[in-house]
């Protein structure tokens, strides 16, 4: 009987292949991941941020109403489908929106402020490239209730020690104001006033932008669009007094808490509830220009919702921006792993109690036990394990353990007889003294 087209080799290398833009994460880069979670996180827990999960699946709604219909993330990379319902669904773009639909919907403006924090994936139909794809993974923040300076460079703050925690020290911050709904009206009449003695040398995209949305066009890329927009009018000519006093503030602040920035007075960021305080941190290593995270304020963004009318800040970092200059150069401290090894099979179930106890006092262990003694070796080395606790009929009778030091050069030092009865301490010992080295 032939097989079926399916098990042809050919035919699966290009039915089982990830879809274009997206990835699997294993081996180092899930541990690169999961190195990043946990050092963010932690940064997050120290400032009283809490866990929120939202669906990976909302209402194309929620992105309409509160992104911004013209932007280029809702008019061109959504993944929108209609369900069997025949309701418009989207994968989720990017994380606020979501978590501001679910304060509301979930009734936590009641406990206003609120600090919450997220982390997952994101889907934005985009062109693949370093550092950009179609499914990505964000860890962001979001300060909900509290609206002042202090609040602006807290985020700012804590976007800065996020990065140094996982070991990025080389970035630059970027800040700009946007102002309140009269400064942007104003501005906005600028822009379009500067931008029409040059619409026929635009950028397709920017044309579109320039009936439909024109601050956008700062945001371009494009080199035209750049040689154009560098000569525009700033936003800074045209804040009202509260807003001129506020962005002063949030600078003074960041000043006097020794926070370098450089302000940036065409970045707009490319979603529309942004208001007054936006920031954006780019990594400052010549090979990666892209931006490795930021954010801002946004003062409607509840009230789109049917929520109150209060203000809130957040910002989010790309973890596959992070893993990628992670790779270039910051070493990432991999766990100490110990493996359990008997020598023959009349050995293993003694081996196994031993291993055992060793995860349960809190050690990172493994048992390895198919194969001969010289194939275990060559798994353990695979499996990059540092320390072997070898057990065979001479160890059971005796009552100790041979331990063998993978990664020594010493050779007095790689191999070591200890009671059995002081192992634990003695793994302990050696893993304590590898983490200070």
């Amino acid at each position: 009987m032939t097989p079926p087209d399916f098990f042809d080799m050919g035919a699966r290398d290009n039915m089982f292949r990830p879809v274009r833009g997206m990835k699997d994460l294993y081996g180092p880069d899930a541990e690169k991941y999961n190195f990043i979670f946990t050092k963010i996180k932690a940064v997050g827990e120290s400032y009283g941020f809490n866990l929120i999960y939202t669906p990976l699946l909302e209402n194309t709604d929620v992105f309409q109403r509160s992104i911004g219909d013209e932007t280029d993330v809702v008019s061109k990379e959504m993944y929108t489908f209609l369900d069997k319902g025949n309701e418009s669904m989207t994968l989720r773009p990017e994380g606020t929106a979501g978590v501001i639909r679910s304060v509301v919907s979930e009734n936590l403006a009641q406990k206003l402020p609120i600090k919450l924090m997220y982390c997952g994936e994101m889907f934005r139909y985009d062109r693949p490239q370093k550092g950009r794809f179609r499914q990505f993974r964000q860890i962001g923040f979001e300060y909900i209730g509290d609206k002042s300076p202090y609040t602006d460079v807290l985020l700012i703050a804590m976007a800065a020690e996020s990065l140094q925690a996982i070991g990025i020290l080389d970035f630059n911050i970027k800040i700009n104001t946007l102002g309140d709904e009269e400064t942007r009206e104003n501005y906005t009449k600028a822009i379009v006033k500067y931008l029409s003695r040059h619409e026929e040398n635009l950028s397709e995209d920017s044309k579109l932008r320039f009936k439909r949305n024109p601050l956008r066009i700062l945001d371009s890329k494009d080199k035209r669009d750049l040689d154009i927009c560098s000569m525009a009018p700033i936003i800074m000519d045209y804040l009202n007094k509260e807003s001129r006093q506020y962005f002063e503030k949030v600078c003074k602040l960041l000043e006097a808490c020794k926070i370098n920035y450089e302000i940036n007075n065409f970045l707009v960021r490319g979603l529309d509830y942004y208001s007054h305080t936006a920031f954006e941190i780019q990594s400052a290593n010549t090979s990666y220009r892209e931006a490795l995270g930021g954010g801002g304020r946004y003062d409607k963004l509840l009230s789109i919702f049917g929520g109150p009318d209060v203000s809130g800040i957040g910002f989010a970092l790309g973890i596959e921006r992070l893993m990628l200059i992670l790779k270039n150069g910051i070493l990432v401290r991999e766990p100490i792993r110990v493996a359990v090894i008997p020598v023959d099979e009349p050995e293993n179930d003694y081996s196994f109690s031993i291993f055992r106890e060793l995860q349960t006092c809190g050690i990172n262990a493994d048992f390895i036990h198919i194969g001969n003694l010289s194939k275990k070796m060559k798994t353990a080395d695979r499996l990059g394990v540092k320390i072997a606790v070898i057990l065979g009929e001479a160890e059971m009778k005796s009552g100790t353990a041979t331990i063998k030091i993978m990664d020594s050069s010493d050779t007095s030092e790689k191999h070591k007889t200890i009671d059995i009865n002081k192992l634990t301490a003695f793994l302990k010992w050696n893993i304590e003294e590898r983490d200070r080295a």
